[in-house]
């Protein structure tokens, strides 16, 4: 397990304004909620996951990107479509 492997992490990261930074950390945010091994926070912190999809989906949204949403084992996220 990694230092970075905890949705707090990923919250501080998505509410960056670095337009790149935020691009570098989406790959390691998917590969994070996809290893349910790396994420077992997610089932226990839901109001911290609920925030920060919150904030991705409204970065997404003022972008030129649609978003959909998806659902992953019952775990509603965002998906550019």
């Amino acid at each position: 397990m990694e230092d970075h492997d905890n949705m707090d992490y990923f919250y501080q990261q998505v509410l960056q304004k670095d337009v790149t930074r935020r691009l570098q950390v989406g790959q390691d945010l998917i590969d994070y909620l996809n290893d349910p091994d790396r994420s077992p926070d997610v089932d226990q912190d839901k109001p911290r996951l609920d925030k920060t999809i919150d904030e991705l989906t409204g970065w997404i949204n003022s972008s030129n990107f649609k978003v959909r949403e998806g659902d992953k084992k019952n775990k509603k996220i965002p998906v550019i479509v």
